[in-house]
């Protein structure tokens, strides 16, 4: 995994003349995450994208480079509110300035820093069973940008660090670094134990490494996850500490006590999450656009 180096961010700053990192992401995945804003002596086209995440990878084998690719694929091509903008990619092969090969390649890419938080941090907000089915409601829409493609793509990583809310509470929906296409035969080998995932909010068929059944139900299966945790104060599966493979097998055979068992969401609200978290794809709902809330929430 890529590391935060004064040599990495050298290198960053020497191919992007004119930025200035302001701060680094916590670490995960395989990119290193820096936020900034360029200034002179940048291109004032830079200059005015205002606020900027920069993302940076080394030594990538060749399925991380297909996930980026395809990340920049969709990012290119994905023009909403749901997404961040795609400022700028590319690939670097050679140290600025002098043209020496680098050691190792780099992967680079800029998008546009949403004002807005992750979920993690606005939890509080959404703590009643009103402002959840907002938000997926919301969610539905955005995610549907990605179903509703011919290619027909999975997020496969929806959580809530993945998920940025505005001040008006509107949703921005980030890192598309593990989107699989239903029914593609796939990057990872078959005979993994589990497939691309965050173990505490990945499926069934994600934990089972389950290719075929890979589906947006997998999207939907996160979603109530979500939603569950939201409303009980913490996820049903365990905790990030937990041993990996615990936690996959609870997502497998683990049948949390619903919502409304726990006296925390009306019967209605919590059959719904119940849906949604069925262990397998054929129970949960069928279509993309549904569930659409009905009730009204007390």
């Amino acid at each position: 995994m890529t590391s935060d180096t004064p040599e990495l961010r050298q290198l960053v700053c020497a191919f992007l003349p004119g930025l200035r990192i302001e701060s680094v992401a916590s670490p995960s995945g395989q990119r290193v995450v820096y936020f900034g804003k360029f200034a002179s002596p940048a291109p004032a086209a830079r200059i005015a994208w205002g606020p900027i995440v920069v993302k940076i990878a080394q030594e990538l084998n060749p399925s991380q480079m297909a996930y980026l690719q395809k990340e920049i694929q969709l990012l290119n091509s994905l023009r909403s509110r749901y997404y961040p903008k795609l400022y700028y990619n590319n690939l670097i092969s050679n140290q600025p300035g002098t043209e020496d090969p680098l050691p190792d390649k780099a992967f680079l890419s800029i998008e546009e820093r949403v004002d807005a938080s992750p979920l993690t941090l606005c939890t509080k907000q959404f703590s009643t069973e009103e402002k959840v089915s907002s938000l997926l409601l919301d969610l539905i829409d955005g995610l549907a940008l990605l179903w509703d493609r011919p290619e027909k793509i999975v997020h496969r990583d929806l959580k809530p660090a993945n998920l940025l809310i505005r001040g008006d509470e509107s949703v921005v929906i980030i890192d598309l670094g593990i989107v699989r296409e239903e029914g593609a035969p796939g990057i990872t080998y078959d005979d993994m134990p589990y497939g691309p995932c965050t173990p505490l909010y990945s499926s069934p068929e994600q934990a089972r490494n389950d290719k075929k059944n890979i589906s947006f139900k997998s999207d939907l299966f996160a979603r109530g996850t979500i939603s569950y945790e939201l409303i009980g104060g913490s996820n049903p599966y365990g905790k990030p500490s937990d041993d990996v493979r615990s936690v996959l097998n609870n997502v497998k055979t683990l049948q949390p006590k619903s919502l409304f068992e726990r006296g925390l969401a009306s019967e209605q609200f919590s059959n719904i999450i119940n849906v949604l978290m069925k262990k397998e794809p054929f129970e949960r709902y069928r279509t993309v656009t549904f569930p659409r809330f009905q009730h009204s929430p007390t």
